[in-house]
């Protein structure tokens, strides 16, 4: 069982029957279990035209073009950059506060430029979004149960 936004997966294993007595009283402790522990969020922070919209803004002021910008499901990753100029932002990011989203954004278009983390990565960042270290580091302290940054 894994807490997602808008809700938790629950995982089965296929020869189980998922309405099986014992399934079921699984999934509803720990259900119980984990509403002590999770805050209500509201559905939508950042809509995707919000993506779309800062991908457009930082891509000026960076100065670099991605050949194609996608939002859809990604299982452990808030963004990815490929080789070829495609960024792709996990959907999950819609249920993030609009600063968490832009870091991702920055994250993200900055591989156009330095394909890896390393110093020059991390020089760009910098001069880019001053703060992105504190940012970096609420995302993965609040919200590391739907992605990690790549």
């Amino acid at each position: 069982m894994r807490v997602v936004p808008g809700g938790v997966e629950v995982f089965i294993p296929h020869w189980m029957n998922a309405n099986h007595p014992q399934v079921q009283a699984f999934i509803h402790k720990s259900l119980a279990e984990l509403e002590t522990h999770i805050r209500p969020t509201p559905l939508e922070i950042t809509s995707p035209h919000t993506i779309y919209e800062l991908v457009e803004q930082w891509s000026k002021k960076i100065g670099v073009q991605p050949q194609r910008v996608q939002i859809r499901a990604m299982y452990k990753k808030w963004g990815s950059c490929s080789n070829r100029g495609n960024i792709t932002f996990n959907r999950a990011l819609c249920w993030l506060p609009v600063e968490l989203v832009e870091y991702v954004v920055v994250h993200e278009l900055v591989h156009l430029l330095e394909f890896n983390h390393g110093k020059g990565f991390q020089h760009l960042m910098t001069t880019h979004l001053a703060d992105w270290r504190k940012r970096e580091e609420t995302l993965n302290r609040d919200h590391s149960t739907y992605g990690e940054i790549c």
